[in-house]
């Protein structure tokens, strides 16, 4: 049986499959795991957007058959923190802008309903975005510029946008109602870019 030759990126080596079954079970294993990694990763919040990067580089690896694993993902992570500090401040910053609002809202202010309405749907598309940039990474990229480009890139892909915060939205009631089920939950955001990537590209 012919197998591949390399350094890690190269594909997996060749060899029966037992099917579609075990294939999507082993990508669901693996976004599980890559959650909980990503999950630790971003616990001090500055470090969420570079974690992301790992995440999302990691699961795009696998699912084209490449040599990965955790240490891509950490790799991957390292390389990514240098230069989003700035864009991380900003982002954390915005969104706690958006929780003042929100209080502000569930209180006795009138028209509190649809200003909380407003804030959670600003706050998502912010996370969004956020999360395209991460994406998005790759080594020697600026991360000023990564968000410009996926701003461009949610614009001329509100279905994709769409999608990703509804993956947002359900991993966040997912930690309200289940907390124990946060990290790994957020493995479904991080293949959640990687599939609105590959919809996005003609040859997937």
């Amino acid at each position: 049986m012919p197998r591949s030759a390399g350094p890690a990126g190269t594909r997996r080596p060749a060899g029966p499959r037992a099917g579609g079954t075990r294939d999507s079970f082993e990508l669901f294993a693996e976004t599980l795991l890559t959650g909980v990694v990503v999950g630790v990763l971003a616990l001090p919040l500055v470090t969420a957007l570079p974690a992301v990067a790992g995440g999302t580089e990691h699961l795009r690896r696998h699912r084209a058959g490449e040599v990965s694993g955790t240490r891509v993902l950490l790799r991957t992570a390292r390389a990514a923190l240098r230069g989003s500090w700035g864009v991380s401040l900003a982002l954390l910053a915005a969104l706690a802008l958006l929780g003042f609002n929100a209080l502000l809202a569930v209180g006795p202010l009138p028209g509190g309903d649809v200003l909380l309405a407003v804030t959670g749907l600003l706050a998502v598309a912010v996370v969004v975005l956020a999360l395209r940039a991460a994406a998005a990474w790759r080594p020697g990229a600026a991360w000023p510029s990564l968000v410009r480009t996926a701003a461009r890139d949610a614009a001329a892909d509100p279905g994709g946008s769409v999608l990703l915060g509804a993956a947002v939205a359900f991993v966040v009631l997912l930690a309200w109602m289940l907390p124990p089920l946060a990290l790994p939950g957020a493995g479904l955001v991080v293949l959640g870019l990687v599939a609105v990537e590959a919809r996005r590209s003609p040859t997937a």
